[in-house]
């Protein structure tokens, strides 16, 4: 399909390709859930603040 006001015959785009849509937004979904859990899995297994650190029994 060419543009019919160009009289070089330049094609016309056909757009974004349907599986791009799609991996881009399962990429925008795999970002926000990695970073939800890096978020909500952070305060677990840490003692804060650094200086209860040294309290911490090994044995």
């Amino acid at each position: 399909m060419y543009d019919i006001k160009d009289e070089r015959g330049v094609p016309v785009s056909a757009g974004i390709p349907p599986i791009v849509v799609i991996a881009v937004l399962i990429g925008i979904c795999a970002i926000f859930t990695i970073l939800g859990l890096v978020i909500f899995g952070s305060p677990y297994h840490h003692i804060w603040p650094a200086n209860d650190t040294t309290h911490i029994r090994l044995g």
